[in-house]
């Protein structure tokens, strides 16, 4: 059986000059058909890599996904990162790079930090970015304004690169805040989606928060202040609106004496059956029922209670 190669990735080092932080490789040799030679072989560095495309079109692939690159586009890609670029067919495109030794600089030049110079190296090394210039202005100028600077030589140069190096990283640190903020909104949706779920379920029974804490992988306080930020509301609460919900459609089609009812829907006492289903509708389940079956009407298939964040006084 003739078995498939393995694909090669070939590690490109780059010497940085001693007492710098930035290598860059500008100027007409970056405009160029890329990857015609080695198609699709991926490749990393010793150093984070900044790539600024001008113009062009092809594809771009770091680790394993799979962008299409075009105009005023850039990425940043951490040291030891895969990646390749390919120009499509007969597409000359014009790069130009900047190599970075991001990790000494953080660690020398950022000691002032609040945050600690490894957390801040953890969170610039964790992906591969590839955004545009247009709705990534500041950083795209930042790009611009090292690779400026690196093309003029001007006096102090070296001194501006370090504040230039600064602002970029704080733009990768809040790059990285607002990815979290999306995917930390996605999971805790899905916590919230879990946790009612769960009550869904088991309402009838006699759970606590704890109970639908570890149903959801997390701890009791993570847990209630997930649920509360989301819903606006304390996950007991949305149980005993469940539970008297439940309790509310079985008053006007059951025959169920009072005692039963709140043990039926998850109360392990009348008396507190009683307390939250007052507080709920406003007033007794016996006086609910007779309200709902007056005259033989019932209301119920429109009934749901629901809690939503009340309006607050514009100042």
């Amino acid at each position: 059986m003739k078995r498939t190669p393995r694909q090669t990735i070939e590690f490109r080092y780059y010497d940085m000059p001693v007492e710098h932080y930035v290598l860059p490789k500008l100027g007409k040799g970056w405009e160029q058909q890329y990857g015609i030679a080695e198609s699709g072989k991926l490749h990393f560095h010793n150093y984070l890599e900044i790539g600024f495309c001008y113009h062009g079109r092809g594809k771009l692939t770091i680790s394993d996904q799979v962008f299409r690159y075009g105009d005023q586009m850039f990425t940043i890609i951490p040291a030891n990162i895969p990646h390749t670029t390919e120009s499509d067919p007969g597409n000359i495109c014009k790069w130009e790079y900047l190599f970075i030794d991001s990790d000494s600089f953080i660690r020398n030049e950022m000691k002032d930090c609040k945050i600690p110079s490894d957390e801040i190296i953890r969170i610039v090394n964790k992906q591969g970015i590839f955004r545009t210039a247009e709705k990534n202005a500041h950083t795209a100028e930042l790009i611009h304004q090292i690779i400026e600077e690196c093309r003029a030589e001007a006096p102090f140069y070296e001194e501006s690169l370090k504040g230039y190096l600064r602002a970029l990283i704080i733009d990768i640190l809040r790059m990285d805040q607002a990815q979290e903020k999306v995917n930390n909104n996605v999971r805790y949706n899905d916590f919230v989606e879990k946790a009612t779920g769960f009550v869904k379920d088991h309402y009838a029974e006699d759970i606590k928060v704890k109970d639908i804490a570890e149903y959801c992988g997390l701890s009791e306080s993570h847990f209630r202040r997930i649920f509360e930020e989301i819903t606006n509301m304390k996950p007991m609460d949305y149980v005993n609106m469940v539970r008297i919900d439940e309790a509310c459609m079985l008053l006007v089609k059951e025959n169920i004496s009072m005692q039963d009812l709140g043990k039926t829907v998850g109360y392990q006492t009348a008396s507190s059956f009683n307390r939250n289903f007052r507080h709920l509708t406003g007033m007794s389940p016996l006086q609910w029922r007779n309200k709902e079956t007056k005259n033989g009407k019932n209301s119920l298939k429109h009934y749901h209670i629901s809690a939503l964040k009340g309006w607050e006084a514009q100042e």
